[in-house]
């Protein structure tokens, strides 16, 4: 079985990799399971490239695949191609960044990199972006009545109508998706509901709703195909 470990920015992100990926990888023939950064792996966000780096290289020379599961909206501007993608689309922000992580991570490792190892993903914006997916599961999770669940999904679509994307819901401070989330659905708590409301809006929902996402999940399945030629 190909082992995959995925760094990622926070617990909410760690929760979703252990509920949701884990089990639809593992009919793949893939184990995957997340880590924070830094060496004691008790502290979320994205830290220096430097430290990232070093969190990467530590776990290829372990042998193992390796991906990640960052937002670009918090990231460092020392990020490889960190400040060259704030002047693109939104559309083209990940995987420019994604692109260039890669790049450093061959130059670093030399000759032995096996690119077939490393993974890179990186959101464009937070985790709740991908929840716009359904809205009616976002707002459910707000109150049990059905008008009150008709009302709040009225202004959850009003967001995703305007961006045009759950992907593209924008990093702006106050208008970040967690914040418009928070604004509209009482008691909502990131760490706790977001793992808890992708569940039921399964993977499948979240992959058709957010492309981005969906290619990566997509080249992570592809891994079991890849270990069978060019795995280390």
């Amino acid at each position: 079985m190909n082992e995959i470990v995925a760094i990622v920015e926070g617990h909410t992100e760690q929760a979703f990799v252990r509920d949701q990926l884990a089990g639809h990888l593992g009919r793949y023939g893939i184990s995957i399971w997340a880590v924070l950064p830094g060496k004691t792996g008790n502290r979320g966000g994205v830290r220096k490239w430097e430290s990232t780096r070093n969190d990467i290289i530590r776990t290829l020379k372990q042998r193992r695949y390796c991906t990640t599961m960052f937002d670009f909206y918090g990231m460092p501007k020392d990020w490889p191609g960190r400040e060259d993608a704030a002047q693109l689309p939104w559309g083209q922000r990940g995987p420019h960044v994604e692109g260039e992580i890669l790049k450093d991570i061959a130059r670093t490792v030399g000759e032995s990199f096996n690119p077939a190892q490393f993974v890179p993903y990186v959101q464009v914006h937070e985790f709740e972006a991908l929840l716009f997916s359904n809205t009616f599961e976002l707002a459910r999770l707000a109150a049990p009545d059905e008008n009150r669940v008709n009302s709040i999904q009225g202004k959850l679509d009003a967001v995703l109508e305007k961006e045009g994307n759950p992907e593209a819901i924008d990093d702006g401070y106050e208008s970040c998706p967690s914040r418009r989330i928070e604004g509209l659905v009482r008691g909502y708590r990131k760490r706790l509901h977001g793992p808890i409301v992708a569940g039921r809006i399964g993977l499948m929902k979240l992959r058709e709703g957010c492309q981005h996402f969906g290619a990566w999940v997509g080249k992570l399945e592809q891994l079991e195909i890849v270990g069978a030629t060019t795995a280390p």
